[in-house]
Order: structure tokens, then sequence, then C-alpha cells
């Protein structure tokens, strides 16, 4: 399979609308704006953009912390990411989770989990809803989480009971404190799906296109009844935090690059082929930034929360 010239335009305006976004929410926690624990994608958005273009609307898309630039290419309710982002009612979680818990269950997207590794282990659970809904679970998440439990148990159970499960690994060689050198026996995260009976691939993860040929042929065997998959994409982190003490900003500049950033390199290679030209370019760009402005003002502008309701949904029952 391949993309057409409609779907890599969409892959990189959707990546553009990730990068405004985070880009925008560091500058407003820097601000005082907004508060609360963030954990960006930036650097990372071709991996969400590119697997948008794969799954379907009925598939299961589950992440773990850096799941805001899945969150937008999933199509879920823009609107409903800032207001959670400044506390507000109108918040996909109602203002009471921010960044680490965004979904939008209208569009089966579970796109945050601040618990390492949770993940993998919701994706086999989800597994055997997709089996019996005839869809596929996309799970995604960063190597560093890997070498946890429910990574392993996850794909065994997955494997052995043949659900329908794609695996995506967000390589980006930089978990918290460690590399992955120091971490792990081996060096491709891919090479563990041969012990459990699958097949694994390791691609260029800033290359959309190279993620969409592997992505889809995985997605393809999956339907049609196969073992699930384990796809490795290779890519950069620009920070790990918003207030990190890591985010040292030699590194930052160092993935700006033109031959690294993964924005950087599509824009130039569609411009190359003649799918992109200057004029389009700047009314996709005058789009993404009318859409962020708005998604700031409305978040901004949104009812805040009453004190009263602030044990509404913590207890199944209601308390006397």
């Amino acid at each position: 399979m391949e993309l057409s010239d409609e779907k890599k335009l969409c892959i990189y305006e959707t990546m553009l609308l990730i990068r405004e976004s985070e880009l925008k929410m560091v500058e407003l926690y820097k601000k005082g704006e907004i508060e609360g624990h963030m954990i960006p994608c930036l650097g990372q958005e071709a991996i969400p953009a590119t697997l948008a273009q794969v799954y379907t609307g009925d598939d299961i898309l589950l992440t773990g912390h850096r799941g805001g630039g899945h969150y937008f290419a999933r199509g879920c309710d823009y609107g409903a990411f800032w207001g959670e982002m400044f506390g507000r009612v109108t918040g996909a979680m109602r203002g009471r989770g921010g960044q680490l818990h965004l979904m939008d269950i209208s569009k089966k997207a579970l796109t945050g989990n601040a618990i390492v590794a949770a993940q993998w282990g919701l994706a086999a659970g989800a597994g055997f809803a997709a089996k019996h809904d005839g869809v596929v679970c996309v799970c995604v998440g960063g190597e560093g989480s890997t070498n946890r439990g429910p990574f392993h148990e996850s794909l065994n159970m997955s494997s052995a009971l043949n659900l329908p499960v794609l695996y995506v690994v967000e390589f980006n060689d930089r978990q918290m404190w460690n590399h992955w050198s120091e971490i792990s026996a081996v060096d491709r995260v891919s090479k563990r799906a041969v012990s459990y009976g699958m097949e694994g691939a390791t691609v260029d993860g800033n290359d959309p296109d190279a993620i969409f040929e592997k992505a889809s042929l995985f997605m393809e065997k999956i339907r049609a009844g196969g073992k699930p998959c384990l796809l490795e994409c290779v890519t950069g982190k620009w920070m790990d935090t918003v207030n990190s003490a890591r985010n040292q900003p030699e590194i930052i500049e160092s993935y700006k690059q033109p031959d690294k950033d993964a924005i950087l390199r599509y824009e130039a290679k569609l411009k190359a082929c003649g799918i992109l030209d200057e004029a389009a370019d700047a009314r996709i760009k005058q789009r993404i930034s009318e859409k962020v402005a708005a998604g700031v003002e409305f978040g901004r502008n949104s009812e805040q929360p009453d004190i009263s309701d602030g044990i509404d949904g913590v207890y199944s029952q209601p308390v006397a």
C-alpha cells in the first residue's frame, strides 16, 4: 500500500497541529497560565499522524504517557483538550485528569496513562474486545516501558490467543534517566517479537512513508486473522516533561535540524515531489494557527469547576 498525495498532506497538517498545540501548551505552562504534569510528544509527531492513516474509526487506540499527539491525530475533541489544560469543566476529563489522562471514549481513544507500562496490559484486554467486534487494538508506548512485566505478559497472551493487536514502540532512546544501551540486553525492541511468535520490524519513526508502509502491512495481516505484530519506530523526543531538569536546550536544538526533524524533512520531501507548494503550505499553517488560537481561547474562557463537585464520580454510591 502507498499513501495518496491527499493522505500525505493530511499527515503533514496533523504533524503541524500536534507540534503547534504542544508548543503552545509548554508556553502557557511556563507563563503560569496552566498547571499540572505534562509530557509532550514534541519530536515524535510523525508516528501518531501516520498511524491515524492506518487504523480505522472503529479500532481501539491506547497510549502511554506521550498521548497528546495521538489524541489530536485521532480527531478527538480539540476544545476539550484545552478545557482540560485550563482545568475547566469542558475538559476531556472535566478538568480533573490533566494532560496525562486524555481520552475520548466516543473515539475509542484512551490516549493517556500515568502508570508506566499500564497501556501494554490494557492492550491484551482490549484485544479480547477487538476480536469480538472484528476490529484491531493499536497500542503505543515508549521503549522504556518495554522492560516491565506488562509488556511481555501482554505480547505473550495476545500471541497465544491470537488477539488483533498492533503494538507500536516509540523508541526515543531517552528514558527519564537512562539510555537504552544501559538497561537492555538487546539493541532493538523489535527483536523481542520472535520470542512471542509474532512478526516485528524497526522503521525510521521520523519518516511517515516508512511508518505507513510497515504499519499498513502489519494491520493487513492482523485483520486477516494473523498474529499480533510489533512495530518499533525510531524517533527522538525534545523533552521529558514540561519542567524536567533534563530538558537541555542543546538536546532540543540537535533534534531541530532539517535532517532530523520529521516535520522539516516531510515538508521538504512533499515540496520536492510537487505535492506541496509555498501557497498551500502557508494556508495549512494559517489553519493550524487559527485552530490553536481558538482552542486556547475556548479553554481559557470555559466555566470553572464548582468545589462542591469535588467528589463527584469518586464513589459508586452517594455519601450521606
